[in-house]
């Protein structure tokens, strides 16, 4: 098990939620297997076990937020979690994942942080992802990249 690890969370066949899963792949191939990847298809408890035992996660989303131009991307860090409220619905109970680490002592990574871009609320099926969010992706994944570096570096 590698120190870091990148967690994607979204929905494939819901377009532009699938967002996460495509960035990941684009990071995979920029630092192979000196990072670990898990995608995720909910959120809250799920994520628990994924956790556990990690130094250190970038988590990946989407999240629909008015006011917020589809491809924005937004760093939230670990201490900002009890503050967020977003119309995510993978970010709901994450506040409660990390009071529930610590009240049962789970080995909790000390560095979490969530790289989200804003996307479009999306009701229609589909596999492909908007223009908008294809155009934005290189700059999404890249920004994932630096943050990693970074912690490779410490």
């Amino acid at each position: 098990m590698n120190k870091i690890l990148v967690l994607s969370i979204g929905n494939d066949i819901m377009g532009d939620d699938g967002a996460a899963f495509e960035a990941a792949k684009l990071i995979q191939q920029h630092f192979q297997d000196s990072i670990d990847y898990e995608n995720v298809y909910g959120g809250g408890m799920e994520i628990l076990d994924f956790l556990e035992g990690r130094e250190k996660v970038l988590i990946l989303d989407t999240i629909s937020e008015n006011g917020k131009p589809t491809g924005t991307i937004t760093e939230i860090e670990k201490e900002d979690f009890t503050v967020v409220l977003t119309s995510s619905p993978h970010y709901i109970g994450l506040p409660e994942v990390l009071r529930l680490a610590d009240m049962f002592e789970i080995n909790f990574p000390n560095i979490v942080k969530i790289l989200a871009i804003h996307t479009e609320l999306q009701y229609e099926v589909t596999e492909k992802l908007s223009p908008q969010i294809q155009e934005a992706l290189p700059a999404y994944a890249n920004r994932a990249i630096q943050i990693l570096e970074e912690w490779m570096k410490e």
